[in-house]
């Protein structure tokens, strides 16, 4: 019999409540359903993410809500669920792609040119790493030198007033999104009116949190947050929801 933190088992008690009222899921990726990587292409799910996944979508209407990209997502958990990508900008289920952004091809064509300009950053900043998410661009200065993170902040500061595209900051990342989007927004559009359940371990998550305080929502890590419940780690969360998909 698995046995739970006080949190873990709180979270089970409320969604046993809410189970027969048809809840809807909304799971963050990294550092919610896999732990952080320095190098985001090693976040690789384990099978107790899938079994977890799986045993879930039987069952309740379920999307995973991530800041990456759709390609990216994909490769990592396949086609077989439904995926809110870009912190809402994109979509993707069984029917489909959709776009939550009318002019989504202008912030690709940006991303795009700034990474025209990555051989020189790089240049400049030994171990910063680019990736062009296709509609954002992530600066990924975990492996950087930090006294030149400065420098790099205020360089990003520029770019962003240059394109309109707003800063966000992570956990050893800082990104340019598009605006008018995030994932509380983005939630909204499928809530329905129907009781959820909102995990997520950044910043980025909060908005959800924010939005949905009578709902369940849950931080996975140590920092303030404005979620009902927290759990330590991905690990923690796994078993919360394999208990959740067997009730």
């Amino acid at each position: 019999m698995i046995r739970f933190q006080h949190q873990g088992s709180l979270i089970i008690d409320a969604f046993r409540k809410i189970m027969d009222k048809k809840p809807i899921l909304f799971l963050d990726y990294d550092g919610t359903l896999v732990s952080i990587r320095m190098n985001p292409e090693d976040a690789v799910p384990g099978a107790d993410v899938f079994t977890a996944l799986n045993a879930l979508k039987l069952k309740y209407e379920m999307w995973i809500v991530t800041g990456r990209s759709l390609k990216e997502i994909i490769s990592f958990l396949g086609r077989e669920y439904n995926f809110i990508a870009l912190h809402g900008a994109v979509e993707s289920t069984h029917d489909g792609i959709k776009y939550n952004v009318p002019d989504f091809r202008k912030y690709r064509n940006i991303c795009n040119q700034i990474e025209k300009s990555g051989p020189d950053m790089l240049s400049r900043y030994p171990g910063l790493r680019l990736y062009n998410k296709d509609g954002n661009f992530l600066f990924h200065y975990g492996l950087m030198d930090q006294g030149s993170l400065p420098a790099l902040l205020s360089e990003v500061e520029l770019i962003s007033k240059r394109t309109g595209m707003p800063v966000y900051n992570g956990k050893r990342i800082v990104e340019l999104r598009i605006p008018g989007i995030d994932k509380g927004i983005a939630i909204r559009k499928h809530a329905d009116d129907r009781p959820l359940l909102i995990a997520g371990d950044d910043k980025t998550d909060e908005d959800a949190f924010l939005e949905y305080p009578e709902d369940i929502t849950i931080k996975v890590g140590k920092e303030e947050t404005a979620a009902k419940y927290r759990l330590e780690d991905p690990d923690e969360m796994l078993k919360v929801l394999k208990a959740i998909a067997s009730l």
